[in-house]
């Protein structure tokens, strides 16, 4: 519904909107007319950012998101101030030193130029150009070179709206466009910027690698004295790797627990070959005398003392790292008097090779020495038990005092070792920064030169009229869509539903009356060439059937029109409205009680007579006769009116007590309807007054008007009547806005 309201509301307006995109569109046509030829060059430049065939310094993939960024970078910075003055400063050299300059200035500019010196002007770009440098408005000398420049046409802003700078598509290059007045021009532009880039580029690049290598280099040096820092502390603890010296008195200890139970194995073993041998003495024939024994006795001492310092000396020897020469030899030397010592014990032979006679005795002899010899051992493998002990012992104590001084050295170890991974890797950094700053390398290629354009950009005109005429075309109808739905008035009696929410009885559409009679309309005595206008009083005619249906069909007598504001048209709306139940064969009075605005009476040329009129109470005859002779005919013996003259005051002010409306009854036998105008509820009172002289109200509301708070307010009053209100009248109605319905 409201869709289609919005077409026919447009469709209404439609020579509205067609004009207006017409004259956009022929205004846009007059503006292109002059417009000069454009020429456009373009070229290329390969960044090697995606694609680097050249000899790579590391081994690092292309990452293709700092690819972008690095795009970016590069794009602003062609876009930079320092590169576009630098292109500033060729062009204007161009000009002022070349015969065929690019763009000459008008005698009108030429008078507008500050005084200057022409060979010190190129002096200062040229130096400009040279240093690389920005001109400052802060200096006036400067100032006046920027005021040169824009009155070339060579100045950043210009020079910035001309010249595109942005990556070709997603590849590896980078496109420069340039369109200007001239082919040259713009050739010369694109082909100058690259190599001022670069230079600008390089310059930057240089300063920041200079600035990072020393950066890096105090950064390395810091870390190396970090590093030695750590490696003292470390030496002064007098170990270098805890958990080595710990593992390696681990495996000594193990060794030594090893050595002491082969060692304990070899006692036991040697303390039964003694009990043998002792047993074997004592089941020789013949017990031993005294002297042979006291002499046995002191070889086996003898023999046991020689062993204890063999086995002494052998012990010192090792425990001295057995790179002692002089422990050796005393070793040695032991060693050859316990064997020559044996030797002398052993028996003498024959020289046939039999032992001598008392081979009882040398047997004897044999075991003792045996026995001599076990005993040494058990006596040596004593003295190496006690001594495995006693090292097993310190190498546990000292594994207890290193398990305190563990946690210390460890994390001495760990801050050493982080200190030399972060000065081998600020090292590697320093060293790939000199690598880098050495080789210079440079990745950007011009792989499309400039070339002056053959032919010009072709014209847009065309494009920019139809977008003109459309672009206004959409403007006007968004500008139409936007002003009705910002249009709160009651226009149509869907809307008057919505926001009025009083039943409605009648719809009038609106007419034109500044040259016509009313009274011809409603009865068809005037009649129109226009088939517009003949729908339209049509239409008016049969609202107005209408709204004298529900008004015959009410079987109510004397009704009051009232509205919430002026201008609602009660006047027009009552006038219309008696002349058409005058058709129907209705006798009706209208009695103007709109003090405040007495508009029946002054159009209508009635008496002001209703403040005047005092009735007779004992006679309603004689009342009827009263009112007949005061009340004005006005439609042909059917239509009459009592005028009022109006003024500041109400109804129960200016009527006397009993007023001729108590008795508007009475006159119901003479009149067949009595009709009352009331008042704008908004700003008076009176309607309110008049209530209790009627049987019906009724509501007159104008589709022009916007329903405001006090509305609201007011037409609580309607509400409140009960049975006395009969419905509302939408009045002044446009029939497109109800066709759009």
């Amino acid at each position: 519904m409201d869709f289609l309201y919005l077409l026919r509301l447009l469709l209404k307006r439609k020579w509205w909107i067609l004009s207006v995109a017409i004259a956009a569109a022929a205004i846009a046509w007059l503006l292109t007319m002059n417009q000069p030829k454009k020429y456009r060059s373009v070229a290329q430049i390969s960044t090697g950012f995606t694609v680097n065939e050249e000899i790579r310094m590391s081994n690092e993939n292309v990452d293709i998101f700092a690819a972008d960024t690095k795009f970016n970078n590069v794009i602003v910075t062609f876009k930079s101030p320092a590169v576009i003055s630098l292109l500033s400063y060729n062009l204007i050299l161009h000009d002022m030193e070349n015969p065929n300059p690019f763009r000459r200035l008008s005698s009108k500019q030429l008078q507008s130029l500050p005084k200057m010196d022409w060979q010190q002007t190129v002096s200062l770009f040229q130096n400009k150009l040279e240093t690389m440098s920005v001109l400052n408005s802060f200096k006036p000398e400067e100032k006046n070179l920027l005021e040169f420049l824009a009155l070339y046409g060579y100045d950043y802003k210009t020079l910035n709206e001309i010249l595109a700078v942005y990556r070709f598509e997603r590849t590896d290059y980078i496109q420069i466009d340039c369109t200007t007045e001239k082919p040259e021009l713009s050739a010369f532009i694109v082909n100058t910027v690259f190599p001022q880039f670069l230079r600008y580029y390089k310059n930057i690049r240089s300063s920041k690698t200079e600035e990072s290598i020393d950066t890096l280099q105090s950064l390395m040096e810091k870390k190396k004295q970090d590093l030695d820092a750590k490696n003292d502390l470390l030496k002064k603890e007098g170990i270098i790797d805890v958990g080595e010296e710990n593992t390696a008195k681990l495996e000594q200890i193990m060794n030594l627990e090893t050595s002491l139970t082969a060692e304990q194995a070899q006692q036991t073993q040697r303390t039964y070959e003694l009990q043998k041998i002792n047993q074997k003495l004592a089941n020789l024939p013949g017990a031993p005398t005294a002297t042979g024994t006291n002499k046995v006795d002191n070889t086996n001492n003898e023999l046991l003392i020689i062993k204890r310092n063999m086995n002494d000396a052998y012990n010192a020897y090792v425990k001295g790292g057995s790179s002692d020469p002089t422990l050796l030899r005393k070793y040695k030397a032991l060693e050859l008097a316990y064997q020559n010592k044996i030797d002398s014990l052993r028996p003498a032979e024959t020289s046939s090779g039999t032992i001598d006679a008392g081979t009882e005795g040398e047997s004897k002899t044999s075991l003792l020495e045996k026995k001599s010899d076990i005993q040494v051992d058990i006596r040596a493998g004593t003295d190496n038990i006690s001594q495995l002990e006693t090292k097993i012992s310190d190498l546990k104590g000292n594994l207890i005092k290193d398990a305190s001084k563990g946690a210390v050295i460890e994390t001495l170890l760990k801050d050493a070792a982080l200190a030399n991974n972060e000065y081998l890797a600020a090292k590697q950094k320093y060293n790939d920064a000199i690598d880098i700053a050495t080789s210079s390398v440079n990745n950007f290629r011009e792989i499309l030169a400039g070339q002056p354009a053959i032919e010009p950009e072709p014209s847009k005109r065309l494009l920019v009229v139809a977008m003109a005429g459309a672009s206004v075309f959409v403007i006007s109808i968004l500008i139409f869509i936007l002003l009705t739905y910002l249009d709160s008035s009651i226009k149509t009696p869907v809307i008057f539903s919505k926001m009025v929410n009083l039943r409605l009885i009648s719809m009038i559409n609106f007419m034109d009356l500044k040259q016509q009679d009313l009274a011809d309309i409603i009865i068809a005595r005037e009649s129109t060439v226009d088939s517009e206008d003949n729908k339209r009083h049509n239409r008016f005619r049969e609202a107005l059937r209408k709204l004298r249906f529900e008004i015959e069909n009410s079987g109510k007598k004397t009704f009051l029109f009232a509205s919430t504001k002026k201008g609602e048209g009660k006047t027009t709306l009552i006038q219309a409205l008696s002349f058409a139940m005058s058709m129907s064969k209705k006798k009706i009075l209208i009695i103007d009680t709109n003090f405040c605005n007495n508009d029946l009476t002054v159009q209508l040329k009635a008496d002001p007579i209703l403040e005047k009129i005092f009735p007779d109470n004992t006679n309603a005859a004689t009342l009827v006769e009263q009112v007949k002779k005061a009340a004005k005919n006005i439609g042909g013996g059917t239509v009459f009116i009592i005028g009022s003259e109006g003024g500041d005051y109400t109804p129960s002010e200016i009527l006397p007590r009993d007023n001729l409306l108590h008795h508007l009854s009475k006159l119901t036998a003479e009149y067949d309807y009595i009709f009352l105008e009331g008042p704008p509820l908004n700003d008076f009172s009176d309607s309110k007054e008049l209530v209790q002289y009627v049987d019906g109200v009724i509501a007159i509301f104008s589709a022009t008007h916007i329903i405001k708070q006090i509305d609201r307010q007011s037409m609580t009053f309607f509400h409140e009547l009960n049975g006395k209100f009969c419905g509302a009248v939408l009045n002044m109605v446009d029939l497109e806005d109800v066709n759009a319905i």
